[in-house]
């Protein structure tokens, strides 16, 4: 398991902003489910997870990591983002 998920230490605030989007992230696919998975409503979760991978990216650049990461970790919240906008 350790070849594809690698340990990270994050800050408490980090932490709190990742269970926050996790746990509204949830509600939306709750309510998308009730709704008969109404797209409008689960392109907000493309939005969220934009959203987590922006605060992924900035926490790598707080903490110095390499640059390859960074890059990475935007490149996907860019992914995110178009396909957004793809479904809007």
């Amino acid at each position: 398991m350790g070849l594809f998920f690698e340990k990270r230490d994050s800050t408490k605030p980090f932490e709190i902003i990742k269970y926050l989007i996790l746990t509204i992230g949830t509600f939306i696919l709750i309510f998308s489910i009730i709704n008969d998975f109404n797209l409008g409503i689960l392109m907000f979760l493309f939005l969220l997870s934009a959203i987590g991978s922006i605060i992924d990216g900035i926490e790598s650049y707080l903490k110095k990591e390499n640059k390859n990461r960074i890059l990475l970790d935007f490149g996907i919240a860019l992914i995110w983002i178009v396909s957004f906008f793809v479904f809007l």
